[in-house]
């Protein structure tokens, strides 16, 4: 198991860390090209189709992997896209409500964007549960690559776009083209999780699985809110520009980490619902050297943020120099959210219902913290310091509860209960 894991773990940081590259190499000229005000609607519009993205599916997917029966299997998938599609028109009249709030204001310049909202749902949905079931056959190698037909198709898309003027619209079209061309290496090993079950009901299904939605996705959306809406939250106060320089440095500095995070996710989630499924230990040596590995690799990232930041604005152009220290305050989220994130997947694994109550204390933190900034009114620089040790408590909370039920399961094998 070792070696599968250790050849899984490359595989999907390696095409991680190949797809961020591509946004890198890409970013200095979509910074020119687009500029901090086209960036901050672009990036307060992602932020609020991510915080329902992930719920789209109502947690359906994550269940693809547990079954032992392929036909159980291809219900859940099912269950997953129709779910997506329902979600998805849901989250074009929320998107058209929040239009006319302070929140929504921060993606006023994308005309249409309750449409573009929906379609970047359902897209990013149907990407998760393509994915599920391409880990599901342990296709490390597959899912690594759709890494990079998505960041290639986004980059692409999002340069000619602009290239041809399409300022208003350019980054999310290309951002949503780049998710659909990420479907491409995902649809083959999927392909027979699509076909029709020949066995069973959905009823059954539902039944055996119902914790997933009604558990987990309240759970799930508490998370995403917590994730995504310390960019609305800037946008409602310090406008477009504040908010493309702090999407920018997201870009930049949390999002790579939290992908690279998110590879390893996939591969710890994997051979935990493995260990489930034949009810093996094993569980506390996984999460342990985990977090060992990834706590390195989180002190070497955080150095590395702060230390590289100053380059920020030889790098993006005029108009982006609030970026460095931006990018400065986010180092010591970034850096715990590289361990915190991943390893939070044990919370989905074992279908804990405390997850619920953690997220929910992870989001109140941060609107402590964003009480404080109202209070003693606070500059940009100043409330990005509060939100990301807001975030970092979050993420120690997190860590240290994972290891609690990763104990009580092992000793609830170690007794055969």
């Amino acid at each position: 198991m070792r070696g599968r894991v250790g050849r899984g773990l490359i595989a999907l940081v390696s095409g991680a860390a190949f797809g961020q590259l591509i946004l890198v190499v890409a970013t200095p000229f979509l910074a020119r090209i687009y500029g901090p005000s086209a960036f901050g609607a672009f990036s307060a519009l992602v932020a609020a189709t991510s915080v329902l993205g992930p719920v789209a599916a109502l947690k359906f997917d994550v269940g693809v992997m547990l079954p032992e029966d392929e036909d159980q299997a291809r219900r859940l998938v099912r269950l997953a896209l129709a779910s997506s599609a329902a979600s998805s028109a849901g989250a074009a009249l929320v998107i058209w409500l929040l239009s006319s709030t302070a929140l929504g204001q921060g993606w006023s310049l994308v005309p249409f964007a309750p449409l573009w909202g929906a379609a970047l749902v359902f897209a990013t949905s149907v990407f998760t549960v393509l994915t599920q079931a391409a880990l599901r056959r342990r296709s490390y190698g597959v899912v690594a690559s759709r890494a990079l037909f998505q960041s290639g198709g986004t980059a692409g898309a999002q340069l000619g776009l602009g290239l041809l003027g399409v300022s208003q619209i350019g980054l999310t079209a290309g951002f949503l083209i780049g998710r659909l061309v990420g479907f491409v290496p995902l649809l083959r090993v999927s392909r027979p999780l699509l076909s029709a079950p020949t066995t069973g009901g959905y009823r059954a299904t539902v039944r055996e699985y119902i914790r997933l939605p009604t558990a987990l996705t309240g759970a799930a959306l508490i998370n995403s809110i917590g994730t995504n809406l310390p960019l609305l939250l800037v946008a409602a106060a310090f406008g477009e520009v504040a908010t493309g320089e702090f999407g920018m440095a997201q870009r930049l500095i949390t999002v790579p980490a939290t992908l690279l995070g998110a590879s390893v996710a996939q591969v710890v989630g994997a051979e935990l619902a493995q260990l489930l499924r034949e009810r093996r230990t094993g569980a506390q040596r996984i999460y342990r050297q985990a977090t060992v590995r990834l706590g390195i690799t989180a002190v070497v990232v955080g150095v590395a943020i702060v230390a590289l930041a100053p380059l920020l604005p030889f790098f993006l152009g005029d108009g982006w120099s609030r970026t460095v220290p931006i990018a400065q305050a986010m180092a010591l989220a970034a850096a715990a959210a590289l361990i915190g994130s991943p390893l939070s997947q044990v919370y989905t694994i074992y279908q804990s219902r405390a997850t619920a109550l953690i997220d929910a204390i992870r989001v109140a933190l941060l609107l402590l913290a964003w009480a404080g900034v109202a209070v003693l009114q606070f500059s940009l620089i100043e409330a990005t310091w509060a939100i990301s040790i807001a975030q970092t408590l979050g993420y120690v909370l997190l860590w240290w509860y994972g290891l609690r039920l990763v104990a009580a399961q092992e000793r609830t094998l170690n007794t055969g209960d």
